[in-house]
């Protein structure tokens, strides 16, 4: 190993459906039919990062749209319209009727 300080980052299969926007079964499937890297540590899978990043590029997404100008991987954030769960929790105490 020529570099001894680089170590490959992983992410879970709830962390990688998220920034597919699938379930957790469809990731668990697409790392048993070999089409997304994983490794299993026991029962629990893991997926790289680099892994996932040339399973976005070989399915035609441009590095650009993975990349948000931070050199981090893209991962996918909930909107900025939809209330948490703690705008709930306020709106309802100033008396506004929520769905």
């Amino acid at each position: 190993m020529e570099n001894a300080t680089e170590i490959t980052q992983f992410l879970s299969v709830a962390h990688v459906a998220t920034i597919l926007g699938i379930c957790r079964p469809s990731v668990h499937a697409l790392v048993r039919r070999g089409e997304l890297p994983g490794i299993w540590v026991g029962q629990i899978v893991r997926i790289p990062v680099t892994g996932l990043e040339t399973f976005l590029i070989d399915r035609g997404l441009e590095p650009s749209a993975i990349y948000r100008g931070t050199g981090l991987l893209a991962t996918a954030a909930p909107s900025p319209a939809e209330p948490t769960n703690t705008d709930r929790r306020v709106t309802a105490r100033a008396g506004a009727i929520t769905r």
